[in-house]
């Protein structure tokens, strides 16, 4: 079982990654514009310009990180730099626009194509903002472009930490540029917005459920890593510098991913059964700690050390979120074949995510392919949300059956209990009543009555009307039936309803409220009550030794 979660999990990995770099390969026609770029660590407005003579800049291998270059240069984890490439475009390209694609940034840019501006994502200083995961398409005007003749292109980077050009570098026509700017947005923001939007009311959802069922703390620790999840996902999308700069950025990503990796052992612990009070206690103290040190020593010039630290344990805590799981399905706990596999799939996307951080913290150029370019995360999130609400709507029906189960308990007690109640009281009846002489002109009354009641038993019948039937009064007609009968007129009525309901019970799949209903009770209550009475079991439990002994 183990094993097929970690293959489903591989399996759905593998799908987001081929998605993304068919996205980041399609051919069309393209002009490739990966390799030597010309770098320069410094800011000056001429590096825009056609005519600007690069020869003495260094080069540099795009798509690929700067960062190593970048601090070495300039000794410090934050600047701005410049790169430069020029290309030669066939004379007889089609005079019309063009779309430039440059992959993903980071942090932000200014992109100029000979000499002029065409776009720009992110802001730089002093009102800096990040969009490092947003994918840059830019177009380009065919006035801009010089067919046959030098065409430069000039990037300004404002880089923190992150410096980095990933992705498709390209040059193509416009309706190739067009699908594949809606197919990277989506892919890379989109969806994460639509994930958002989904988290939101289940937040709301589960949140409420807390408030209904203190007793219930699962509910609680799954709004808590929804909470911390949607930050985490929020960095990946963004439009709006919300943190006020980046440091503080970094460092609410920093509590967001600890945030996470506290909440979802605790939960686990929750829907698994499993008491391990001092690991959540440690757990707690991890998180306490990760706020302090991020309110009160991060800064930039230890951020870097900061962040490494926290995805090195964040990654073990996530080994141990994966021995929970399989843990869970060795040992039969409850809901671990449900939630297992969503449970998995969060953690080895996360884990995935964090080694993905962690390249980018310590400025290492990773060329394993395309799978470690892009954040996995959101879709893992996507899944965790489906898997925790799948457990916890289990847990709430399992609740509700158990209530359901009790009341009818409880039901059946009351049941017995009244049914006990009447024999008693039937029986200090025959002791008390003094016995009537019943004539032949009474007689036939009686029979007329029995005969009429057969006939409508399934209709609303009463003492008052079956006497006035037959000109006696009603408390005197109570009297002869049981002297002829030994039986109550109420109880006689209720006997034929019992006897038919019985047999419908038996021969159809109908409700048992359509059968007390079409027989002539008046309510369930009171068909419940009357039931065991004649039958001497409840209806549901006569309906199932029915059913069983014509199976048998």
């Amino acid at each position: 079982m183990a094993l097929v979660v970690i293959l489903m999990t591989l399996g759905m990995m593998l799908f987001v990654g081929v998605c993304a770099h068919d996205a980041a390969t399609s051919e069309g026609n393209r002009t490739s514009l990966a390799g030597p770029w010309k770098i320069q660590v410094s800011d000056d407005e001429r590096y825009a310009g056609a005519d600007y003579d690069d020869s003495s800049w260094d080069t540099v291998r795009l798509p690929s990180s700067m960062m190593r270059y970048a601090e070495n240069k300039a000794g410090s984890i934050t600047g701005i730099l410049w790169i430069r490439r020029t290309i030669y475009l066939d004379r007889v390209i089609p005079k019309q626009d063009i779309g430039l694609i440059l992959g993903r940034i980071g942090n932000a840019d200014e992109t100029y194509f000979n000499g002029v501006k065409i776009g720009g994502t992110g802001s730089f200083p002093p009102h800096e903002f990040s969009m490092w995961n947003h994918p840059r398409y830019y177009e380009v005007p065919a006035s801009l472009v010089r067919p046959g003749g030098k065409n430069v292109i000039a990037v300004r980077i404002w880089y923190y930490l992150f410096c980095e050009v990933l992705g498709t570098l390209a040059l193509t026509d416009i309706k190739d540029w067009q699908d594949s700017r809606t197919f990277d947005n989506f892919l890379l923001i989109m969806v994460n917005y639509i994930i958002i939007a989904a988290g939101m009311p289940l937040f709301i959802i589960f949140f409420f459920f807390f408030i209904r069922r203190r007793s219930s703390p699962e509910y609680l620790f799954y709004c808590l890593q929804l909470a911390f999840g949607l930050v985490i996902i929020l960095e990946l999308c963004n439009y709006w510098n919300i943190y006020g700069n980046n440091l503080n950025r970094f460092k609410i990503l920093g509590i967001g991913w600890a945030g996470l990796n506290v909440m979802h052992p605790i939960f686990l612990h929750r829907i698994y059964d499993l008491r391990r009070t001092l690991i959540e206690q440690a757990l707690w103290l991890y998180l306490a700690a990760v706020v302090f040190m991020a309110l009160v020593f991060t800064n930039i010039t230890w951020l870097r050390v900061h962040g490494v630290l926290l995805i090195l344990v964040t990654t073990g805590i996530g080994v141990y979120n994966l021995s929970c799981n399989f843990s869970a399905l060795y040992k039969k706990r409850p809901y671990a074949k449900l939630f297992a596999f969503f449970g998995v799939t969060v953690v080895i996307t996360a884990i995935h995510d964090g080694f993905v951080y962690l390249v980018k913290f310590l400025a290492i150029d990773v060329q394993w392919g395309f799978l470690f370019k892009y954040m996995l995360f959101p879709y893992g999130a996507a899944m965790l949300f489906i898997g925790t609400s799948l457990v916890l709507v289990s847990r709430f029906i399992g609740m509700t059956d158990e209530i359901e189960d009790l009341n009818t308990s409880l039901e059946n007690f009351v049941i017995e209990n009244a049914l006990l109640n009447d024999q008693l009281k039937e029986s200090q009846s025959h002791k008390k009543s003094p016995s009537v002489t019943i004539t032949t002109k009474t007689e036939e009354k009686i029979i007329k009555v029995k005969q009429y009641i057969e006939q409508n038993y399934t209709s609303d019948l009463s003492r008052e009307g079956l006497a006035a039937s037959i000109d006696v009064h009603p408390d005197n007609l109570g009297k002869l039936f049981k002297s002829y009968t030994s039986q109550k007129l109420g109880d006689y009525i209720y006997e034929l309803r019992v006897r038919d309901a019985a047999k419908k019970l038996t021969e159809t799949d109908d409700t048992i409220i359509n059968i007390a209903f079409s027989v002539g009770f008046e309510s369930l209550r009171t068909f419940n009550r009357i039931f065991p009475k004649f039958m001497g079991t409840t209806p549901e439990k006569y309906r199932k030794m029915s059913k069983k002994a014509i199976v048998e």
